[in-house]
This record gives structure tokens, sequence and C-alpha cells, in this order.
């Protein structure tokens, strides 16, 4: 594989950094953050798509033995009021209406009433139209930094076992969570801090805030921390990518770092290419892997997609379910007049071999690996928004003939396939969609089912196939892939097709799956 990453195309800043690794799932991010935050002495920024202030990060054996509170709203205030320097920044995205009946209520007050005043809350609303701020990170003592896909809120948490029924895994409400799967990388490094702190200035203050710090009596360093759970990334140096229609913060203006560094690591696969991704419905994503599939006197890659098998929800369906089921059509088309060898999976929890799930562990991460070279994770869907109108923020590694960082990478593909199983880490390449499919298969009929929830990703409904026939789901306008606003034939398009969609879509029980 040739090199890839390249500054500033595909990312705004690349620094070297101390410790980096990865956290899988909410039990080991919400734990490690609660941990680090803890030590904060002068700063903690969170920016986040959402924020619930109830939500508690510690849970079990981990709540009983803290003395502090473990909702993220009290454990924030009791922070302040134990540390006197200590300033804390939460940044939300001003949600568009159709998420209200998901969201707190009147946040601006929730966290501003009877708190310390050191705590500060802002929503930013500084966004393009019809797009959305996606980025989640958080920057601690200008030291300790986290970014990847997961917001500290409600219905997130869940450990690596992905259990069925998790007595642990209860939302905001009171109810049952659904089983949950993302990522979220542990970054220590102060260039880095420093890069993240600039961003978050930079859209604080857009957001109409004033960013002022008080003065401090010490430079007190950021607290060694030992991350128990991290799985370790052996990189000296990681780059942050950007998709910002505004160029925060530096520019320029309509960044599309991260869907370039996508475009470009597709392009120069030589052997593998694996994706985990909440959505699959970015058209560019599609035409790169068919365009390097179809590339003649090109080696023949195994690709393995790790996916939702439906969106759980009408807005889901909506936006991106008709994109992504012809997407998934085309690619499989391709790999077989190709010879490449596509897997496209979903994985079901951890449940007794005589029980049925009740539903899919949903996949919420957002990370790509080739050739188990480079790694890039982060906030970023493989959807025309995040590519191109929503602001979002990845970190890549890319081994230059370092062996370490190589098996660091293959490690934990190894064992994010291991987690997606129920069995042992997959670390081979030649042969990768093959076994899958056979470890799936034996799931399917019955065999071994205990011991591989991996599931092959179903075709394309009769409704959704019904639906393609009339309408071009990339001209629907829920799912953008540019900044302007909709011409005349998207909105007319939208207007005669969408109601024959939804029809389509959700009239059947049968073809709900």
């Amino acid at each position: 594989m040739t090199r890839v990453l390249e500054s500033p195309l595909h990312a705004f800043r690349v620094h070297p950094v101390e410790e980096l690794g990865l956290l899988i799932d909410g039990h080991d991010y919400y734990r490690e953050f609660y941990r680090a935050a803890l030590r904060a002495e002068r700063s903690i920024m969170l920016s986040g798509w959402q924020f619930d202030s109830e939500v508690e990060l510690l849970r079990g054996p981990d709540a009983e033995n803290s003395e502090l509170p473990v909702k993220l709203l009290k454990f924030l205030d009791r922070l302040c009021g134990l540390k006197p320097e200590l300033q804390i920044w939460l940044l939300a995205w001003d949600f568009n209406a159709v998420f209200a009946a998901e969201r707190e209520w009147m946040q601006e007050i929730v966290f501003g009433w009877s708190t310390n005043e050191r705590l500060q809350f802002r929503f930013d609303d500084n966004h393009v139209e019809r797009g959305c701020h996606h980025q989640k990170f958080a920057v601690i003592d200008d030291d300790i930094s986290f970014l990847g896909g997961l917001d500290l809120c409600d219905a997130r948490w869940d450990d690596c076992q992905h259990r069925q029924c998790n007595p642990l895994r209860i939302n905001v409400g009171g109810d049952a969570g659904k089983p949950f799967h993302d990522i979220q990388a542990f970054i220590r490094g102060r260039e880095f801090a420093s890069s993240l702190r600039e961003l978050f200035r930079c859209r604080w203050e857009r957001a109409g805030g004033t960013f002022s710090e008080r003065p401090t009596s010490r430079a007190t360093p950021a607290a060694r921390i030992e991350v128990a759970s991290l799985r370790p990334i052996r990189a000296r140096r990681a780059a942050l990518s950007r998709t910002d229609p505004h160029g925060s913060p530096d520019g320029p203006k309509l960044c599309e770092e991260i869907k370039l560094l996508h475009l470009a690591a597709i392009d120069a696969a030589d052997r593998l290419i694996y994706a985990e991704t909440q959505y699959l419905s970015a058209h560019t994503i599609c035409d790169a892997l068919e365009q390097r599939m179809r590339a003649e006197q090109r080696s023949r890659l195994e690709i393995v997609m790790i996916l939702n098998m439906r969106g759980e929800t009408l807005k889901e369906q909506a936006a991106v379910g008709l994109a992504q089921a012809k997407i998934i059509d085309q690619l499989r088309k391709t790999a077989a007049a190709t010879g490449h060898q596509l897997g496209l999976y979903y994985t079901l929890p951890a449940c007794d071999p005589s029980e049925k799930p009740e539903r899919a562990t949903y996949i919420h991460s957002k990370l790509m690996i080739v050739d188990d070279v480079l790694l890039t994770v982060g906030s970023a869907n493989l959807t025309n928004r995040s590519m191109s109108i929503d602001t979002e923020l990845n970190l890549t590694v890319e081994s230059d003939d370092d062996d370490e960082l190589t098996r660091s990478i293959r490690t934990i593909r190894a064992e994010l396939l291991a987690e997606h199983t129920g069995g042992a880490p997959v670390d081979i390449v030649e042969g990768l969609v093959a076994h899958l499919d056979a470890l799936a298969a034996n799931g399917e009929s019955g065999t071994e089912s205990e011991a591989c929830r991996l599931r092959r990703h179903p075709s394309p409904t009769p409704g959704e196939r019904a639906a393609l026939a009339l309408i071009d789901p990339q001209k629907l306008p829920f799912d953008p892939d540019r900044v302007e606003d909709f011409d005349e034939e998207i909105k007319d398009n939208f207007t005669r097709g969408f109601s024959q969609v939804v029809r389509d879509l959700f009239g059947s029980k049968k073809d709900k799956g």
C-alpha cells in the first residue's frame, strides 16, 4: 500500500502523541473520562452532538466505589466546588426540532441552574442550512483528549459483551437500553490537545460565547493516569481531519479532509478494507469502492463492513435506509463481477442459545482500517452529510514501515471482530470474508449459534426495491452532499416520491425485517 496521509489535503494538523489507543464501548469511555476528569485541575472542554445531565458515567461496582456523584451534571458541578481553579465548558449542537421528543428539555436552564459559575453550557447553532454539529471530543488540562463517536448522553452505555439483557444498561427514563457498540480514542499529548482546544474555542466564540479563562496560581501538569481498558495504538504521531463548511478553527472554508482521506485510502488499498459505520449512504464512498474493485491489474481485496441491520426509526430509514440498500446492492454486484471478496454484516447481542435475540446490536462506531497500516476513527459516518455539510472530526494514524504500529492496528481489528462474532480474535487477511461468511452461516443455521453472533447483511427488501424503482434516494433531502440549498429538481423529487417511499418501506410488517 502506498502512503496515503497527506497534510493539508487529508488533515489540518499532525502532532506527536505520548500515548494513544481506543476505548471500546461506553463502559470503558465513560469510566476513563470520569477518572481523567477527577484529576483535572484547570479545564475540561466538552463538545458533543448531545449531552444529558442525568446520564450515569459509572455503573455497578464502579459506581458503588465512587465517593462523588456519578451523574454527569452533578459530577461536573461537584468538581468545580472541590477545585477552585477548575473551569468547565460544554458545547452542544442546538438540535433540530425533529429531535425534540428525544432530548432533555431546557438544557441551558438545567445546566446553569444552581450550578457553579465556572461550569458553562452553550448551544451551538452556527452550522450551515440542513447541517449539524456532530463533533464529539473532550480536552482535559490541555493534555488528555478523547475523540470519537460517543456522546455523554442517554442510550449510549454498554460493555463489550453486548448482552441482550444487562441490568446496568438502564436509560435515564428507567427503561432498558439496547445493545450498543461504539469507539472513542484516548490521546495524551499537549500539541494534540492544543489543536482541539483551539477548535473548541473557535466554535464557542462563533456560538456567541466569551472564552475567558481565570488566571491560575500555578501551572499544574496534567495528572498521569493509567488507562487500564485502553487498546493501544503504537503510534508516535496522529493526524486530525475535519468535515466543516466553516473551516473552524483556521479554514479553509468547506473542509472535506475526511472525505478526501477515505477516498485516497480506498484507492490505495492492496489487501484489506475493514470498516464499521452506523450508516453507509455516501455515494462518493460507493463510487470509490466500485472504482477500486473495477481497477484492472490491481490486487483482489477483502472488504469487510460491520453495519446496522436496518435503521431503527422512521427518521433513520427515511434519511439513509433507502440509499444504503441501493449501495449494498451495487457493491455486491460489483464484487461478484470483479472477483473481490465483500462481506457486509450485522451482529447480534449475546444471549442464551435457546433465546431469539430481540434486536441486533446497534452499531454506532465510525472506523476504517486499510491494510492494517492506516486507521481512522472519529465522528464521521459514511454518509453524504458526514462528508460534506456537518461538522465532523477524525483521528488518523498511518504506519511508515513501523511494524509495531502495524501489529497494534491488526490486533485492534482482530479484537473488534472477536467482539462482533462472540468468538476468538480474527487477525487473518487472506480468506477473511470466507471465514466470516462461514461463521455467520453456522449461526444462521442454528449450528454453533452460541459461538458466532455475526450475520450476513440482508439484501434490500421488496419494499425497498419497489421504492428504488420510483426514486433516486440520493435526491431525497435528508442526506445532502452539498452546502447549497435544494434546487427545484430535488424539491420536486421529494414532493412526488417521499410519500410513496414511506408506504413501500413501512406499509408491511413483513418488509420491515
